[in-house]
């Protein structure tokens, strides 16, 4: 019982810290990108219906390599190569831009 109520507490959403609320319900649509897996399995595992799902999981079946921005045919990734190592941006990073960053 005190497993399943600490199982219960655990999975919550991640607040910003600069609102002090969770940013999950504006970007749930992201919950079924493949491209933000590890990053809101992470950060919104109770909006996304997540809960108990480790963000190793998520993450061990990448590739090394930078993703294509479908508009331009060609990586962001080393124009914001600044932001790999930012706290509010290294999931996405490290989803987005592996390669660029090192992560892989």
């Amino acid at each position: 019982l005190i497993f399943f109520l600490l199982f219960l507490l655990s999975c919550v959403d991640r607040v910003n810290p600069r609102t002090g609320v969770s940013d999950c319900p504006r970007v749930s649509a992201l919950c079924s990108n493949p491209v933000y897996d590890a990053v809101m399995t992470r950060q919104c595992p109770k909006t996304c219906g997540r809960c108990g799902i480790t963000n190793s999981t998520a993450t061990t079946t990448a590739v090394c390599q930078d993703m294509i921005n479908p508009a331009t045919g060609t990586s962001d990734c080393p124009a914001r190569a600044n932001l790999c190592r930012n706290p509010n941006y290294v999931d996405l990073m490290r989803v987005q831009c592996g390669k660029t960053c090192q992560y892989c």
